[in-house]
């Protein structure tokens, strides 16, 4: 099971665009890392995941984390469901005012549990001027976001993923493609 959008799930407009703009801006479009600091990805090919289910929940703070356990060195996800309720591309999908989000209480712990990767099926962990800025903390903790991530309604909680990335020099955004194991 891939949890990557695919280039026929991205709509034509958002592609199009993408073709309008500098090859490192289009890397944002679909399933990706972000690096603004311009890191060099360093990641395992195989990395344990643990999706937490928050669907029910607009702000998502650190007492989400009671009673589950994160594995060290793993890739914590967020079910937000806002991917598969409204699509990727959609004007609700983008509408960042609406979108759930991570408090940095919640991410500084996830950093703290040395999780190499934050997860989330939206646009990003935080949104509006806080987006680039979390990426960039996330980043220097040697961990990173991945954003746009689909299909959690078809994965258990826990299992293993493959991880296939492509790194553009000075991009700020990495494809990144993510398949079950």
């Amino acid at each position: 099971m891939n949890l990557h959008l695919k280039e026929f799930s991205i709509p034509q407009e958002i592609l199009k665009w993408g073709d309008s703009q500098p090859a490192h801006q289009r890397q944002h479009i679909g399933t990706h890392i972000d690096c603004y600091n311009l890191s060099n990805i360093e990641l395992p090919s195989e990395i344990n995941v643990k999706v937490i289910d928050v669907r029910k929940l607009d702000v998502i703070d650190v007492t989400i984390l009671e009673n589950i356990k994160i594995e060290e060195n793993s890739f914590v996800i967020f079910r937000t469901g806002y991917l598969e309720q409204y699509g990727y591309g959609s004007e609700e999908y983008f509408n960042s005012k609406e979108s759930p989000y991570l408090t940095n209480e919640i991410i500084d712990k996830l950093l703290d549990l040395n999780t190499k990767l934050i997860g989330i099926d939206l646009t990003g962990i935080q949104h509006g001027k806080n987006h680039v800025a979390i990426d960039k903390y996330v980043e220097n903790r040697k961990c990173y976001v991945v954003e746009n991530i689909c299909n959690l309604d078809k994965v258990p909680s826990d299992f293993k993923v493959n991880l296939k990335w492509f790194q553009l020099k000075d991009a700020t955004a990495i494809k990144v493609e993510i398949e079950t194991i």
